[in-house]
């Protein structure tokens, strides 16, 4: 049986939270003073979130259809439909509207802002990124800079010392070995965990009887 859309969907929060402060943005709009307007939010760069949804989704089991789009003096809006494929079957997760402001005139950008936003917000629905909109990513943003790895590679990359990975997702019981550039999986009872292995892009070797996947 493949693995829930739920549990892909926490596979995904995993991913993003393991980027850290990386994936994080300052959000606020500013009026032709440069003087903040509203309250300044915190949420994950798109192209973390689109990236990590194409890791366990699929790029072809997600598509987004807009709606309408309008430009206004300052900003521009756009409204979209987020449509999921599960069991085959294409299912509509309802539609968001999404703004970006025109910064210098670029109005092309700032479309193509606004349609990203409704983007993340259609799905917010689904809990993807739900960090942003629970409020407990300013203290990701804040928090003192540590030169760490980059993000696109933690989740493969060699293991510190122990022989640990660090950065792998966090799958309840089980931990990880980078063996000359095997990352292995160890636990007790990966059977019952497969699903979420395989998500992960751990594939089963049947020789040496255990999960396993390539470090970048």
């Amino acid at each position: 049986m493949a693995a829930t859309l739920k549990e892909k969907i926490d596979l995904i929060n995993e991913r993003l939270r393991s980027f850290g402060k990386e994936a994080v943005q300052e959000i606020k709009m500013t009026g032709t003073d440069g003087k903040v307007i509203g309250q300044v939010k915190y949420g994950y760069r798109p192209q973390y979130v689109f990236d990590s949804v194409n890791e366990f989704l699929g790029p072809e089991n997600w598509r987004y259809e807009l709606i309408r789009e309008e430009i206004f003096e300052t900003q521009a809006v756009a409204e979209v439909k987020l449509f999921l494929k599960v069991d085959g079957e294409w299912i509509c997760k309802g539609s968001q509207k999404g703004q970006m402001q025109i910064v210098k005139g670029n109005v092309g950008d700032a479309q193509k802002g606004a349609i990203t936003d409704a983007i993340q917000k259609c799905m917010s629905l689904l809990s993807i990124g739900s960090d942003s909109y629970k409020g407990l990513l300013k203290n990701v943003y804040q928090a003192n800079p540590t030169k760490t790895p980059s993000a696109k590679n933690q989740a493969d990359q060699a293991a510190d010392k122990t022989g640990k990975s660090t950065a792998m997702p966090k799958i309840a019981g089980v931990t990880f070995e980078n063996r000359q550039g095997v990352i292995v999986a160890i636990g007790d009872k990966l059977y019952d965990k497969k699903e979420l292995l395989k998500a992960a892009g751990f594939q089963w070797d049947k020789s040496k009887k255990a999960w396993m996947k390539k470090a970048a």
